[in-house]
């Protein structure tokens, strides 16, 4: 007697999977009352077998269920169907996916219905095992990435390969911040600050990522292997391997009103050895701050999109437009030209860390080289110029360096020291500044060049490549601005338009 064909129906494609978990049971009972860190590994390494093997049986599942479809499907003349295998990458190991592919009369290349209805990627890792990779790796090296997928989940994904993966995970950055609403900010009051700022951090690169005068200038040094003077001596920091990655800073802020007695008393150290007196608790904090950073585009490149952030969420003009920069003429030129392009009112101020940099040059050398004296005049100086009109500040100091009688060589070093002063003036007005209440630190942006930039790109022994270099600091934007969640849902969305750009029902 012939054996009834057994229906789709009545196969259970999880059975497997079910007697895993008994083996888990069963294991468990029988290690009774062990150590519990033996326990946990007990149920980690069989409900990843578990996770195997039902999400193996269910696209076993998928392909039988689509088997019995093939059939109803619309095929013009000449079509052909296949059943054809493809492999995926997960978190639960490599998965095997048989599907139908259809092939249309003129057409070098099957559709694969299934594909589309799973959102599939291209490539074999699974868009779950990207995001694994791509959290990992924002925050350790790509061999310490590698290290921690393996050993989190039942997935592989090489080096070269999780490079890869980083740079498509960073693909919808410049997309999502442009088509995102702007966060909404009711807790300001009517004065509240549209704050932004921006600077440049060196990151090391491989020769092809250099830009061409530096790459040239690398290779120019490279012909030049002789040992010269003392090896053991320091040497000055090197910057023909590096390449600048700009980084920019928009939030709100709430204005606060100090004097010029709380300016100094942050600046001083306190008794407890830290290098400043810790904030007032009155201090306003930055509010929906989001960071960005970019070794691709030029600085006037990352201010254009710092200011399209800017009108994004000030785009009336209601609150106070406010630019913090530390002096450099390019970045301060690149803020200047486009507010004028824009036509927008902004206020810029200069970060008083660099402007007492010069002032500390012109005590030293006033004062003979004599610190102490040099401290002394710079505690006078900084009273008058959070207190006075900056250029009334620069008379006094300049009238000071001419009764000194300075030499030559000294004398040009403090006029130096003080032209800087003269032509930022506009932007170290610090008494109207403290009366309106507004930031004169560039902290905020200066902190996300460290923990953006450097806490990761400036590991031991990395250099970069330009591609893997802007994903990673895309994504550490993403992530330190708070949108990584809200990022990923958008990516999944993107990449199966990118994958799937038309409907195409068989």
């Amino acid at each position: 007697m012939g054996m009834a064909a057994q229906s789709i129906a009545s196969v259970d494609h999880y059975a497997d999977a079910r007697e895993e978990l008994d083996v888990v049971f069963r294991k468990l009972t029988e290690a009774g009352a062990s150590h519990h860190v033996t326990l946990a590994e007990i149920l980690d390494e069989g409900l990843s077998r578990v996770g195997a093997l039902a999400f193996q049986g269910h696209l076993d599942a998928l392909f039988e269920r689509e088997e019995q479809e093939v059939k109803d499907w619309a095929r013009p003349a000449g079509s052909t169907v296949r059943v054809r295998e493809r492999l995926l990458e997960n978190e639960y190991g490599r998965m095997t996916v048989r599907r139908h592919g259809l092939t249309l009369p003129g057409e070098n290349e099957a559709r694969f219905p299934m594909d589309e209805q799973l959102s599939l990627p291209k490539e074999i890792y699974a868009l779950s095992l990207r995001r694994r990779v791509s959290e990992a790796a924002v925050e350790a090296s790509f061999e310490r990435s590698v290290e921690r997928v393996d050993g989190d989940t039942s997935g592989h994904v090489p080096k070269r390969q999780s490079e890869e993966e980083v740079v498509r995970a960073a693909a919808d950055f410049e997309t999502f911040y442009e088509t995102r609403t702007p966060p909404a900010n009711d807790t300001l009051s009517t004065k509240g600050l549209q704050v932004s700022s921006v600077d440049c951090k060196g990151v090391t690169m491989r020769p092809e990522a250099l830009r061409e005068a530096t790459r040239k200038d690398a290779e120019a040094a490279a012909e030049d292997e002789a040992v010269r003077g003392d090896p053991m001596a320091p040497r000055k920091a090197r910057r023909r391997d590096k390449r600048m990655a700009v980084v920019t800073a928009v939030w709100e802020q709430e204005p606060h009103v100090r004097t010029a007695k709380d300016v100094l008393e942050r600046l001083h150290r306190d008794p407890k050895g830290r290098k400043r007196k810790p904030r007032s608790k009155k201090a306003p904090k930055p509010q929906n701050k989001r960071v960005a950073a970019s070794v691709i585009k030029n600085v006037a490149e990352g201010v254009a999109e710092m200011f399209d952030e800017v009108q994004r969420r000030n785009p009336d003009g209601k609150r106070r437009n406010l630019v913090l920069i530390d002096g450099d003429d390019n970045q301060k030129a690149c803020v200047v030209a486009e507010a004028e392009k824009r036509g927008m009112h902004i206020t810029i101020v200069l970060d008083l860390i660099h402007v007492i940099h010069y002032l500390w040059m012109i005590a030293v050398l006033l004062r003979g080289g004599v610190h102490k004296e040099a401290e002394k005049w710079i505690n006078h100086i900084l009273v008058q110029l959070l207190t006075r009109h900056p250029l009334d500040v620069i008379a006094t100091i300049r009238q000071t360096a001419t009764n000194r009688h300075l030499s030559v060589a000294d004398r040009t070093a403090v006029d130096a020291a003080i032209d800087y002063l003269n032509k930022n003036s506009l932007y170290i007005h610090y008494a109207h500044f403290l009366k309106d209440g507004l930031p004169i630190a560039t902290g905020v942006i200066e902190g996300a060049c460290r923990y953006l930039v450097q806490d990761r790109m400036g590991i031991t022994g990395a250099r970069w490549g330009l591609d893997g270099a802007e994903a990673v600091l895309k994504l550490r934007a993403i992530r330190t601005s708070g949108d990584w969640d809200e990022y990923w849902r958008f990516h999944l969305k993107r990449e199966h338009v990118r994958n799937y750009p038309k409907a195409r029902a068989a």
